[in-house]
């Protein structure tokens, strides 16, 4: 319930800040199954995960990524780098919410 809620908040947040049409928002709402891809190459399933994209796919669906992107946007002061922490954020809050946390080593779900 609480991550449903906090990548709705912070998708909320994005589009109120950027816009429905944000390029920056949306492309980081989706950036983080880059990892998704890279293990698609090598097996037709997403579950379990190729061994060689699970630590990509915990590294991009951490929830420290779009932490360290609030902090550089506060920073720097970048609309920019704000809208892609919001992005970024609803995107794991989202999964979390569904159930698709961090991996174990060997791509099966924890």
């Amino acid at each position: 319930m609480l991550s449903g809620t906090v990548g709705v908040t912070a998708l909320y947040a994005g589009v109120r800040l950027g816009g429905a049409r944000s390029r920056v928002l949306w492309a980081c709402a989706v950036l983080p199954d880059v990892a998704l891809l890279y293990g698609a190459a090598s097996a037709p399933t997403f579950d379990p995960l190729p061994r060689r994209a699970v630590r990509p796919y915990n590294v991009l669906h951490s929830p420290g990524v779009p932490l360290v992107l609030f902090g550089a946007a506060h920073a720097l002061g970048s609309r920019d780098l704000r809208l892609a922490a919001c992005g970024w954020l609803a995107h794991v809050a989202v999964d979390r919410a569904f159930g698709y946390g961090p991996r174990a080593r060997d791509g099966s779900r924890l």
